[in-house]
């Protein structure tokens, strides 16, 4: 009879194979790098893995880290665990001279399974090499209520039917579903003449020119209390086919009923708004799309439901009733940034300032392509703060928020899929049209951009960085002068074929006009009225 050999031991920490004769369950290497052994033979614990971000004494950066910060990791590490750069070769498997290399930052890694490896290899918290935790799955559901025997297929079926329905008379309705959300904060202030929520703090004096704002990244944050998953949002997370609820809102969703857009990815979490010297200053951490959408959406589908089981009564609307809602009452003060994860979009209405005046075109967001604002008109670009992609140096290179608006250009006005950072390099925002021209424009004072402050969309309670882009009009002909008609997600309302302008003229009456008809999503109302009101400052 044949016996198999012994597999080989590794060890533990690196992966590395030990010697037949090493008793141990880490190699010479590491063993060296970890210090004494712990209690039962096991080898102690470095402290990186228990102290987050122990190489950044700084709780706050300019910006997320990207990976090019190795060299400074590495002879960190070395000097904590009084290794020479032979022991480190070692524990990672490298020769001594490529740690050489790399400390002296002669040579760089941009392989993100290698930064992984390293990451585990020492120890440290991944996101201290610029990697973001791997994307959640959302394809699970609870675990079914009950025997499983009982379950009753039918009743996840009228179930899910019914909450279709009700998501979808949600983007039907949004605008009178806007004003009920509205009158739940009778006592908070608005931006403009608008539904938007806000504070004073919130919200400048006049418009600050984007250089003006300072971002700020926050390396050690506390995750939201509130996820979308409690007891409280059952209401709107309808029966999966198991019996039990789905875990979450936005997995009933992309099972239920999914748009043509709706990619969860890393996005830049809203965590405080203050004031520095005079200047405004945002600070930000990680969190997801998703994330945002198990909130927002939820609250906004809870209302939605509410609202159809009165009959759709227009009365409700102007007075609807905390008791019906115990998701959003659960979510509280929609300013606690610590309660639950705010992802703010950054909204910009684009004005075209010519000779003959000034104009501007919406956005008609279809609700079959996105998940947010369906179904209304709004400013365009409009999208959320987020990298272009998971890379880590993308994390750095695009935690700006004028970068933010550049893509939306070249997504929303040109159709242009290539600005989504998938090319394996940070974008070359001073090399790459239409980013280098408009760059280009801004330094001459052709195109101004102007923050008016920050805002909460009342039904979602989503996020909204409130702005103004102005261009010249021989630069926005030049740069727009391929805009589509429509793109990925809905019908772009601008000037026809050989027409001048950028659609409908800015002028009182048209603001008003907008304001009162028009089915307008609550941050483009806002936009709309606050750029009327700073006309002066903003149009020079």
């Amino acid at each position: 009879m044949n016996v198999a050999p012994p597999a080989p031991a590794l060890c533990t920490r690196c992966g590395t194979k030990l010697s037949r004769t090493n008793t141990d369950t880490v190699c010479s290497p590491c063993r060296r790098a970890v210090g004494p052994r712990a209690a039962g033979g096991q080898a102690a614990v470095a402290p990186a893995a228990d102290s987050p971000h122990w190489l950044a004494g700084d709780t706050e950066r300019s910006a997320p880290p990207d990976g090019s910060n190795l060299a400074d990791v590495l002879k960190a590490y070395r000097a904590l665990h009084k290794l020479k750069q032979q022991d480190l070769a070692d524990l990672l498997g490298y020769d001594q001279s490529y740690v050489s290399l790399l400390e002296r930052g002669k040579r760089t890694i941009r392989d993100m399974v290698e930064l992984r490896r390293l990451a585990h290899a020492l120890a440290l918290p991944e996101d201290e090499l610029g990697l973001l935790p791997p994307a959640e799955a959302v394809g699970t559901v609870g675990a079914p209520a009950g025997d499983p025997g009982g379950r009753n297929p039918l009743a996840a079926i009228d179930d899910q039917r019914r909450w279709r329905m009700t998501r979808r008379e949600l983007n039907r309705h949004r605008a009178d579903l806007t004003k009920a959300a509205a009158a739940l904060y009778p006592e908070v202030a608005r931006a403009g003449n608008s539904p938007v929520l806000t504070r004073e703090s919130w919200m400048w004096p006049e418009p600050v020119d984007f250089a003006d704002i300072e971002l700020s990244w926050l390396t050690q944050t506390l995750p939201p209390e509130v996820s979308g998953r409690e007891k409280a949002s059952e209401g709107v997370r309808p029966l999966a086919a198991n019996g039990a609820k789905f875990d979450r809102y936005t997995q009933a969703i992309r099972m239920i009923d999914r748009p043509s857009l709706f990619v969860n990815r890393p996005s830049f979490r809203l965590l405080d708004i203050s004031r520095t010297e005079g200047r405004p200053k945002l600070s930000f951490g990680y969190t997801t799309y998703f994330d945002m959408a198990d909130v927002c959406e939820g609250v906004a589908h809870e209302l939605a439901s509410a609202w159809l089981k009165t009959g759709s009564d227009p009365a409700w609307i102007g007075d609807p009733s905390w008791a019906e809602l115990p998701f959003r009452t659960l979510v509280g003060d929609p300013f606690d940034l610590a309660h639950r994860p705010l992802l703010p979009s950054i909204d910009t209405l684009t004005i075209r300032l010519g000779p003959e005046g000034a104009s501007f075109p919406l956005h008609h967001r279809s609700a079959s392509n996105v998940a947010l604002a369906g179904g209304n008109y709004h400013v365009m670009p409009a999208g959320v703060f987020q990298p272009s992609s998971v890379m880590p140096w993308d994390q750095s290179n695009d935690f700006n928020l004028w970068r933010n608006v550049l893509r939306e250009y070249a997504e929303e006005f040109l159709g242009d899929p290539e600005a989504d950072g998938s090319s394996g390099e940070p974008i070359d925002y001073d090399g790459t049209e239409p980013f280098r021209t408009l760059n280009q424009a801004r330094r001459e004072g052709k195109v101004r951009p102007f923050c008016f402050g920050i805002g909460l969309d009342p039904l979602t309670l989503a996020g909204e960085i409130l702005s103004v882009v102005v261009i010249d009009a021989e630069v926005y002909d030049s740069v727009f002068s391929g805009m589509v008609s429509r793109n990925s997600e809905g019908t772009v309302v601008a000037s026809r074929a050989g027409g001048s302008g950028a659609g409908i003229e800015f002028t009182e009456p048209n603001i008003r006009r907008l304001l009162d008809n028009e089915p307008l999503a609550s941050a483009a109302a806002a936009c709309l009225d606050l750029a009327w009101q700073h006309r002066g400052l903003i149009l020079g």
